[in-house]
């Protein structure tokens, strides 16, 4: 009997596929430059490799990139240029305030968010946002934020 095959994004597990809800399709071309998106070994992005699932997709002319959910080929959010990787950043440290201070659950707290921005909760994640949309997010959570703290 032969080993199984190691998992890749050109082999990725069924089940973790299956475990990912609202999964993005890969990108193929780039939204920002239209440049090719390649699969990479995050080592090349960070200069060391993270994590035990070490893949991203990387625009090389631009350098946006997006990590993949564990053992899949799902994007984890859209491809992220400089500025819209700092928004995703910079809106997301307050959001994680909200149930990490232990005011509310995750869940609550994505409910309410997505609530404020006026979008449906399937689509409140910070990967899929622009810095439009991160700065709003930064707001209405820093807004929630306030109302919750005793």
């Amino acid at each position: 009997m032969s080993a199984p095959a190691k998992k890749t994004p050109w082999n990725p597990s069924r089940k973790a596929m299956a475990r990912v809800s609202n999964p993005l399709p890969a990108p193929e071309q780039c939204p920002y430059c239209g440049g090719p998106v390649q699969i990479v070994n995050n080592g090349e992005i960070y200069g060391r490799v993270y994590g035990e699932w070490p893949w991203a997709y990387l625009c090389r002319p631009c350098d946006a990139y997006v990590g993949m959910h564990p053992f899949t080929h799902i994007p984890l959010g859209t491809l992220a240029d400089r500025e819209t990787r700092e928004a995703r950043k910079s809106a997301k440290a307050p959001f994680e305030a909200l149930h990490r201070s232990r005011l509310m659950d995750r869940d609550t707290a994505y409910r309410l968010l997505a609530e404020r921005l006026g979008i449906p909760q399937a689509e409140c994640h910070f990967g899929w946002f622009d810095p439009d949309l991160c700065a709003r997010a930064k707001q209405a959570a820093e807004s929630i934020l306030r109302e919750y703290l005793p």
